[in-house]
């Protein structure tokens, strides 16, 4: 009796330990190994905002290689960025915007003249407020960190002129405002910010080596020697056009200023040194918004000391930092080995769980969590039949033993083939690609476009789908008479030759679609029977019903359109007359062209409000900035020692649009403009309009007011639209709150609310701009194809009780950037370019490829469940610029690899599986004829 009273105390101490353990061990499966990944959420979970003070330094920082990818200056135009890292590059041009931005501002009012017109502490409050508002989902925190004794105080009455403040750090982060008073729904809005100077108050020296969360400071400060100000001092020139009445300008000449900035590294360069923005390692931001994050800083240049009469003895020198936070668990890692699509240092990578037979893809959006990858199978493998394809991180990273050792896995392909090998290596221009369109050795793209822009204008037909002359087909446009003498001697001698020499490839005019030149002669054989039934019946159908009209309405009748198709001819050939109205039209010849073609259809500008969201929260943050500002401040007003925030200066607002093109190389142009007499000058007079507009020209800014124009940008299409439906209506716009804490005297003993706590202002969203279709801006400026956004501002009226419509501030970007989806798509999808890809859709599906804008080809053709990929050349996909080369071939009679580009039925697992089950089958029929 005691044996079996102690077997059952040892079993259940047994099953106590055991359970005991797999609570320990968090629930983990055994195939789940300790990786890097846990050993960081291990380390990041220790600290939090109760215990952050007491951490150590090196316990409130993370390894530099936690953070890969890092946007780098002199790369971003020359190599492809995913979206996993747009928002880090947003982070890397608004910190380069703000430095721009003080820097140019500081070293233009430099003189005593100006000393109390420069921007003030409201103004540096309101704009690290608007930096935060604007960018609810990337930007976390925004300030500006001046070093010891270089802030020289216009806004504090009791500091004397020439004096400097010890600390002056201005710094806007957000808060959770679900419990805030007027919160009803209690669900964080992400509209609440607070702004306080962090050099006021216990603690505040930042620029001391003791302080556990600057390590932002030591990549700029102190600049106390001069040895690499050639190399870390660039000079920038802006030229500037200014206009004090209505259609005219002061000077027809820009007038050049130049000015100190970030650095502008070589193409080559690679010391963090030289670069204009650099990014620290993660930490831990403590008791401010008590979160892992990551920063993007970038200098501010001055003169020092900037009021003497030894001016010989001022040296420009780095007087503060511009600091971007982001959330270090909103940016994604790539979980896949080190490659060249994974360049390394990257201390999370090959930590996916992606077996053998298949490799490794990253998937965008997942941030600090895993499962923010997919795995395909590897060339010469395939899926399971009752798959579909690929395998979700998600899914796996949820699996059990069983399902991780007994699935997602690929079996091998057998009897792959190899594409045959052409001797002809001429190759075949295409349309919207990137090739040069020659004939006979001679670029011909200029004589064609000349012939675009004659003055009867005689081949606008090319470009009107309904035009008699143009004959339509599934698959051809060919040109009837629509072409000048010369075009149609090309065009026959083209013919001519080809005819002659089968199999040589012909070279199309610039804009002309390479199927133009489609004859039957240079057509397989095998195609003049089909075509020529297909003539019988168009004829037929036409005699029986007693009708006249020509053979385009006959054929355009068989073509029937449906809600989704997997490719659409008329789409197609809307396409093409796309590529080739944006090639022809150039700055040359604009001004010659008809207005109706300077402008493309809404729907080409599909995805333009994802790709260049950046782009318009950088005009939606100087918006928000100017609707903080104009709401609430007045002139006179002064809050104790603190001076009000006063008037806008011309010169802010040409500054603020000089920074937002030179602090990103997406954007053309940026303007802001202001409704009529609206614009206040600083005596308080008004102007009738104001509208300082900057553009980027070869690499060189300027700037002018574009009231000196001799057209008004009120009477603007983009200016009309926005204030027609923001004029008499502000229903839509949001109410944010900014928080502001302040110091209590000059030497900053202490922080303390605002005498205004909070303020309220209201501004537009994102979702309330407006984007225009796309336009040429033939100014003899610009001179491109660009796409606008423009977004309202508001101020109060007179009576400071109501709001009313101010302006609009804009930024173009280049339609030659915008990447195309020309993927199936339902029909109520605005996309001009969907429906072109010409993937086999039995079975293939088309995905669009990332990083080549506006292009033709932009996609891959993936083999759908239940098919395999048939070739032997070491991918997994048919690639969409090979698909379009190789329908060109066929088209024009060459030898053609088209049809082969398909996926193939996925075979048996193997010959032994397949003889088992067909003997197994075959037992058992036998035993059941036995039975009966």
């Amino acid at each position: 009796m005691p044996t079996v009273q102690l077997l059952k105390t040892l079993t259940l101490l047994l099953i106590t330990v055991l359970f005991s353990r797999k609570l320990c061990d968090g629930s983990r499966y055994s195939w789940m190994w300790y990786d890097h990944y846990d050993e960081l959420a291990d380390h990041m979970n220790t600290v939090d905002g109760q215990n952050c003070k007491s951490k150590a330094r090196e316990d409130l920082v993370l390894r530099p290689d936690t953070l890969s990818q890092i946007p780098v200056y002199n790369r971003l135009l020359n190599r492809i960025w995913y979206r996993n890292r747009t928002a880090l590059i947003h982070l890397h041009n608004m910190a380069l915007n703000r430095a721009f931005f003080y820097s140019y501002i500081l070293q233009k009012m430099n003189d005593s003249a100006s000393f109390y017109i420069q921007p003030n502490w409201l103004y540096m409050y309101m704009s690290a407020v608007a930096d935060v508002n604007a960018n609810p989902k990337v930007l976390n925190g925004s300030a500006l960190y001046f070093d010891t004794d270089t802030h020289y105080p216009n806004w504090y009455q009791t500091v004397p002129f020439n004096n400097t403040l010890k600390l002056f750090g201005p710094k806007a982060w957000r808060i959770d405002d679900t419990q805030d008073q007027g919160n009803f729904l209690r669900e964080p809005t992400r509209r609440t910010t607070v702004v306080a100077d962090v050099g006021a108050g216990r603690v505040s020296n930042y620029t001391d080596p003791t302080f556990k969360m600057n390590p932002w400071y030591s990549k700029w400060l102190p600049d106390l020697e001069g040895d690499l100000d050639s190399l870390t001092k660039f000079t920038h020139y802006v030229g500037i056009k200014y206009s004090n009445q209505t259609g005219k300008f002061l000077k027809d000449e820009f007038e050049s200023f130049p000015f100190f900035g970030p650095p502008s590294p070589s193409a080559q360069e690679d010391d963090e040194r030289m670069l204009p923005v650099v990014f620290t390692q993660p930490y831990y931001d403590c008791g401010r918004y008590d979160n892992w994050v990551v920063s993007a800083v970038s200098p501010v240049v001055d003169y020092m000391p900037r009021y003497s009469n030894w001016t010989h003895l001022r040296r420009q020198r780095s007087v503060a930092v511009v600091v971007m936070d982001t959330s270090f668990k909103k940016i994604d890692f790539n979980a896949c080995g080190v490659s060249a699509g994974n360049p390394g240092p990257s201390y999370l990578s090959g930590i996916h769980r992606c077996r053998p037979t298949t490799n490794c893809k990253h998937k965008m959006g997942y941030g600090f969590k895993r499962g923010g990858y997919s795995c395909p199978c590897k060339s010469g493998t395939r899926y399971p039949w009752n798959e579909q394809p690929p395998w979700d991180g998600d899914l796996i990273e949820q699996a059990t033993d069983t399902e991780y050792y007994n699935s997602f896995q690929c079996t091998p392909s057998d009897f792959r083939q190899v594409l045959p090998k052409v001797d002809q290596t001429e190759a075949v221009s295409i349309v919207g690609g990137s090739n040069t369109l020659t004939y006979k050795g001679e670029d011909i793209g200029v004589n064609f476009i000349q012939q675009l822009v004659s003055s009867d204008f005689r081949t606008r037909k090319l470009l009107r789908t309904g035009d008699t002359n143009v004959n339509h087909t599934s698959n051809t446009l060919s040109l009837q008479g629509s072409s000048s003498e010369r075009g149609d001697k090309d065009l026959r001698d083209a013919q001519g030759e080809t005819a002659s020499k089968q199999g040589q490839p012909i070279h199309s005019p610039h804009g002309v679609h390479a199927d133009t030149f489609a004859s039957h002669d240079r057509k397989p054989r095998y195609q003049d029977q089909v075509e020529a039934a297909h003539q019988r019946r168009l004829q037929a159908t036409g005699s029986k019903r007693g009708d006249n009209r020509n053979e385009f309405h006959n054929k355009t009748e068989q073509i029937r359109r449906k809600r989704s198709t997997a490719f659409d001819a008329r789409a197609f050939n809307r396409m093409m007359q796309i590529f080739r109205l944006k090639d022809s039209v150039t700055g040359r010849n604009c001004h010659q062209v008809a207005p109706h073609n300077l402008v493309m259809g809404g729907d080409v500008t599909y995805g333009v409000k994802t790709q260049f969201e950046s782009e318009a929260r950088t005009a939606l943050r100087l918006s928000h900035f100017l609707c903080n500002f104009l709401q609430n401040t007045d002139a006179s007003e002064n809050f104790g020692n603190l001076r009000g925030g006063g008037r806008l200066h011309q010169e802010h607002m040409f500054g603020e649009v000089v920074a937002n093109v030179m602090g990103n190389f997406k954007i053309y142009s940026a303007g802001v403009f202001f409704d009529r007499y609206q614009w206040e000058n600083q005596d308080g007079s008004k102007m009738e309009l104001f509208g300082p507009w900057a553009y980027r020209r070869q690499g060189v800014v300027n700037a002018m007011d574009s009231a000196g124009l001799t057209t008004m940008y009120t009477g603007e299409d983009w200016f009309r639209t926005v204030k027609a439906r923001w004029a008499t209506n502000t229903v839509g716009l949001k109410v944010y709150k900014m928080k502001a804490w302040i110091r209590s005297d000059s030497k900053g003993t202490s922080s303390i609310k605002h005498e205004h706590y909070p303020l309220r202002y209201r501004a537009p969203e994102y979702t309330s701009g407006h984007w225009t279709r796309p336009h040429f801006r033939c100014d003899g400026k610009v001179d491109a194809w660009v796409i606008t956004y423009v977004t309202p501002f508001f101020g109060l009226d007179k009576f400071k009780r109501k709001l009313e419509f101010r302006g609009v501030v804009t930024v173009d970007v280049p339609l030659n950037l915008l990447e195309l989806n020309p993927c199936p798509m339902g029909f109520g999808v605005a996309n001009a370019f969907k429906n072109t890809a010409r993937c086999d859709p039995f079975s293939t599906k088309c995905s669009p490829i990332a990083g080549y804008p506006f292009v033709r080809g932009a996609y891959s053709c993936k083999c759908r469940a239940g098919f395999e990929y048939p070739h032997l050349d070491g991918r997994e996909w048919f690639q969409g610029s090979l698909v379009e080369s190789e329908y060109e071939k066929k088209v024009r009679g060459m030898f053609s690899r088209f049809d082969q580009l398909k996926c193939r039925v996925a075979s048996s697992p193997s010959v032994i599986s397949s003889t088992t089950l067909l003997l197994a089958a075959l037992v058992v029929f036998m035993v059941t004829i036995r039975h009966y």
